[in-house]
């Protein structure tokens, strides 16, 4: 990634900030509707962040897990009935 961002000539500029960028050259009299309710700072929003990837990694090895359950399941009540037969 790091060298990706060498050969790009990337900055580290957000994904946020590229998108408010873009709103603002497209339409300059642009508006938002609203405000922020909270604004938490770097190390808390980083800390957000991480938690919000771990519960997405916890609920996608969950059902994953839970997936090939079903499908080992079957295929121990697949080869036992051929077994009996």
């Amino acid at each position: 990634m790091i060298l990706g961002s060498i050969i790009l000539g990337s900055t580290g500029t957000g994904s946020d900030i590229l998108a408010i960028e873009a709103i603002y050259e497209i339409q300059p009299e642009y508006r938002p509707w609203s405000n922020l309710i909270w604004k938490p700072s770097a190390d808390i929003e980083s800390g957000l962040f991480a938690w919000q990837a771990a519960l997405g990694a916890a609920v996608l090895g969950y059902y994953l897990g839970f997936k090939r359950g079903q499908v080992s399941r079957q295929w121990d009540l697949d080869h036992r009935q051929d077994a009996s037969d």
